[in-house]
């Protein structure tokens, strides 16, 4: 069994810890940058001002993105569910936090 690691990743400005197997750590650290993107461009759009309803934004247009990419490519389902739990955990997290921080 590989052993699991802590990460410590930012979104939305938080500092989380995330544990993850060693090997896919460096994959965690690409989704987490993906994600920040995702975040950056809603925030730009500047339609969406909550933080939750912007986290929520780009995690589905991260989720959007790889659903394309898996039906014009043909690459396993499988493995990019496994990765969109992942965010979904992150996202989920990030959401707590932010509803405990609210005044």
């Amino acid at each position: 069994m590989s052993e699991i690691v802590q990460v410590s990743v930012d979104i939305m400005s938080r500092q989380f810890k995330i544990g993850t197997p060693e090997e896919e750590k460096e994959t965690l650290v690409q989704a987490i940058e993906l994600l920040n993107q995702k975040i950056a461009a809603v925030k730009e759009a500047g339609k969406i001002v909550e933080s939750d309803k912007i986290l929520i934004m780009a995690a589905l247009n991260v989720v959007h993105d790889l659903l394309k990419m898996t039906m014009q490519n043909g690459l396993a389902i499988g493995e990019f569910e496994r990765k969109i739990n992942d965010m979904v955990t992150v996202c989920e997290q990030a959401l707590a936090k932010a509803s405990v921080e609210k005044p």
